[in-house]
């Protein structure tokens, strides 16, 4: 199938029989171009339904209305939804969002951070492929040269940059909690990334809360994993090589917990009769598991959502003082876990 060329400059410059320069000023609304010129540009425009570039006409004006969000992959659900609150924010406000995807590549969210530079976007919304070791030196540059951003993971708030933080050691914790709470002791942790600054946080939470149960952490029961399904695949089948299984899975998020929950299925394990889940995000399909997922939420929407409002605030106020925005999280339990079934030991 056929894709509908849009109309280019050039188009319209041809059918109103001007020159590109003549539309260009008829475009950004200069003066010096007479009545009956502009009508027939205005008239080409409307016939050809050409839309002007935003950026490149912002750049001219020296005045964006675009803002750039960055973010590590686009296939976890978890950004759509980020994003979404973003966007709506920004729309609200006559802004539009550039979107880029750094497909969990530290070298490629610097060069995006700097593309939008040079595009003189109006703010920047981010978050880190892989922390802030990577990437906030080049957020606190840019910030520096007065340009609002707000990070989601960020270590601490900088000069001109909004921090979106939760307790990455607290969701951990409250997961492990719920477990203890159902008479599990066997506990097992298929962790982020370990290039991830979250991996050592949310680790901590989890020794912690066995530690204040008076239980030793085992290290066979800490699985180095990742955010997609196969990490759940992956560390399930190493969880399953051990001798003693464990009766509880926390997974790093909601699409590990579904990797973990197929892969105990296909070797005849039951959830959550012989291994309880409890997944971390919430996605939207959480719910819709089988079974249903209990899940660590966070407000993504409103992430997303409040760090472009932040963005905007200091587009229209440079003076706002530096912030950092801690965001609660929930433990929502569904039928993924249950008490520990009296046949383990």
């Amino acid at each position: 199938m056929n894709s509908i060329r849009k109309a280019t400059i050039t188009d319209v410059a041809r059918v109103a029989k001007v020159s590109i320069q003549t539309v260009s000023a008829v475009v950004n609304q200069r003066h010096g171009i007479s009545d009956p010129t502009r009508e027939r540009v205005l008239h080409a425009i409307e016939n050809l339904q050409y839309r002007p570039n935003g950026i490149a006409s912002s750049l001219r004006a020296q005045k964006s209305h675009t803002i750039g969000v960055v973010i590590p992959t686009i296939t976890n659900p978890f950004f759509p939804e980020f994003v979404r609150g973003a966007e709506d924010a920004a729309s609200e406000k006559g802004y539009s969002i550039f979107l880029c995807n750094a497909d969990e590549d530290p070298e490629k969210e610097i060069q995006y951070l700097r593309l939008l530079q040079r595009h003189r976007v109006a703010g920047i919304l981010v978050s880190y492929v892989c922390g802030p070791a990577a990437s906030e030196p080049v957020s606190r540059e840019l910030a520096l040269h007065h340009l609002p951003i707000a990070c989601l993971g960020a270590a601490q708030p900088g000069q001109g940059i909004v921090s979106l933080r939760v307790s990455e050691s607290g969701i951990t914790k409250v997961a492990v909690e719920h477990l203890l709470g159902l008479g599990h002791r066997r506990i097992a942790f298929i962790t982020p990334p370990p290039s991830k600054n979250i991996a050592q946080m949310r680790i901590e939470g989890f020794n912690q809360a066995l530690i204040e149960a008076d239980l030793q952490v085992r290290p066979e029961y800490l699985v180095d994993g990742g955010f997609d399904l196969q990490d759940g695949i992956r560390g399930t089948e190493q969880l399953l090589s051990l001798r003693f299984l464990p009766t509880a899975v926390v997974a790093a998020n909601d699409l590990v917990a579904i990797g973990v929950i197929s892969t105990l299925k296909k070797h005849g394990h039951r959830v959550p009769a012989d291994i309880s889940i409890v997944g971390i995000d919430d996605i939207p399909m959480a719910s819709l598991l089988d079974p249903p997922l209990t899940t660590v939420s966070q407000p993504i929407y409103e992430m997303g959502r409040q760090g472009m409002e932040n963005i905007l605030l200091r587009i229209q106020n440079p003076q706002l003082d530096t912030s950092e925005i801690m965001f609660e999280t929930r433990l929502t339990i569904r039928q993924s876990t249950a008490p520990r079934s009296v046949k383990k030991r």
